[in-house]
């Protein structure tokens, strides 16, 4: 990824910084922090930056950021404050909040609050250094006057999703956004679990316009935990239904994890459609009370995963359909089950991986390729934005905001953790109340966690 994210504050006097960490001991993850870590990433104890890769940082952090903090001084600085990382390993242990200043942003950037950012499991990988999608460490939050890298180790900013209000804007990015406008991000690896941040006007969408707020429509109607958990599940769920074959009224897909939250947002998004899905959930304690509430959310059979690979269950399947085809399957788990899952497919069906949650591998028979022209892809919605442009991430921005606005999508269930952004915030306090969500949500067992920022 490029450093579009992570940006400076150059001003004349440098911010006050407060770097707070959580850790008390080496963890051992040195190895593998040493093969997966970008060359321009330093570590707390050795530095080491090539001229090229400082001056593509100048030059991002003057894209992003405006040259001088203008004639009003420290008052066009904000106060801000990020949970970043320095190095890989247990995020309760390297993530630390950074309390920095941010400078206007550049003439093709604007500035944002955020308003809400999820903490997703992608978010927990990425800062152990295990997603295939690592952002690059930078020292853009730092003074451009503080030159000690030892003492301010570069750092990326953690999270890929959540919903934010334009603050500020730069002269040329004015003919997309107005202040009070509300943005997400338009690809991944920019860096959520901030207060503020400056960032280019062509990495964001927007999803609530201050023209229209100030009417009534747009969706104002929305809660903000909708907004903010709409760029990686419900988008994922959106381009696999209309990416792959062409859904009529009636026709089936079948899924594994539907309990997830892209197996939630299928179920959800394929109703208006008038498709019919077959969700597979696990069976085990609470599976009933699972059932009951995919039911409510829209879907149209249930089974569990020891049903798969049974004589009964693919007559079962067969008395469902009536005929209809079972076009799409969905698949974020792997092994065995996946492979039993793709024989209830028809003939040209098409199975397509977006998770692989067993870390079991994909096994596809020969005969389902021979015989019934089964076909296998994956999908990493990432790799999607990177290959579109903005406007067409506006689109499906904006067709799955309609289904919200329309009640046809349910809020997320979640656990709202309250981010305080004013200025006199105790950065111990903040940080400790921070990681206690990213614990809960690396642990496991306790649902969504949500940063709300107030």
């Amino acid at each position: 990824m490029a450093t579009r994210a992570l940006h400076a504050s150059k001003v004349a006097a440098a911010p006050t910084l407060t770097l707070m960490s959580r850790r008390t001991a080496t963890l051992p993850y040195s190895m593998a922090r040493t093969l997966v870590r970008p060359l321009t990433t330093h570590s707390l104890h050795h530095t080491r930056t090539t001229t090229a890769a400082t001056t593509s940082m100048v030059s991002q952090r003057r894209l992003l950021s405006s040259s001088t903090s203008g004639g009003n001084g420290s008052k066009d600085l904000t106060r801000a404050t990020a949970l970043v990382y320095s190095e890989y390993g247990r995020p309760t242990e390297v993530l630390k909040v950074l309390k920095h200043t941010l400078a206007p942003p550049g003439e093709d950037a604007v500035q944002v609050q955020f308003l809400a950012a999820p903490i997703n499991p992608a978010d927990i990988n990425q800062v152990e250094g295990v997603y295939p999608l690592k952002p690059p460490m930078t020292t853009h939050l730092y003074s451009s006057s503080s030159s000690s890298t030892t003492a301010n180790p570069p750092v990326a900013v953690g999270g890929n999703e959540g919903v934010a209000q334009v603050t500020k804007v730069g002269s040329r990015a004015s003919t997309h956004f107005k202040v009070g406008d509300w943005v997400v991000m338009g690809c991944a690896g920019l860096g959520t679990w901030r207060s503020h941040g400056n960032f280019l006007a062509k990495d964001l969408t927007k999803v609530r316009s201050v023209e229209k707020m100030t009417e009534g429509g747009d969706s104002s109607s929305l809660d903000v935990i909708q907004l903010a958990t709409l760029t990686v599940n419900p988008c994922t769920a959106y381009r696999m239904l209309r990416d792959f074959r062409d859904l009529s009224p009636g026709d089936y897909v079948i899924q594994n994890g539907a309990n997830s939250g892209v197996g939630e947002a299928v179920i959800q998004l394929a109703k208006p459609l008038g498709v019919k899905t077959i969700n597979i959930i696990r069976n085990r304690p609470g599976h009933e009370q699972v059932a009951e509430r995919l039911k409510k959310l829209g879907a149209t059979h249930i089974m569990t995963d020891d049903q798969l690979g049974k004589l009964e269950t693919k007559e079962l399947v067969k008395s469902w359909s009536q005929g209809h085809e079972v076009k799409l399957a969905f698949n974020c788990v792997g092994g065995k089950p996946t492979t039993e899952m793709a024989r209830l497919l028809s003939k040209n069906g098409h199975l397509i991986t977006y998770g692989a949650m067993s870390r079991q591998p994909l096994i596809l028979p020969a005969s389902l390729q021979i015989f019934k022209n089964v076909h296998a892809s994956g999908f990493w919605l990432s790799a999607w934005n990177d290959n579109h442009s903005a406007a067409e991430r506006q689109e499906m921005i904006d067709k799955v905001v309609e289904v919200m606005k329309k009640g046809q999508f349910e809020e997320v269930e979640c656990t709202r953790n309250q981010w305080n952004t004013t200025a006199t915030t105790d950065v111990g306090v903040l940080q400790e109340r921070l990681l206690d969500a990213v614990g809960r949500a690396t642990g496991g067992g306790h649902g969504k966690q949500v940063f709300l920022m107030e």
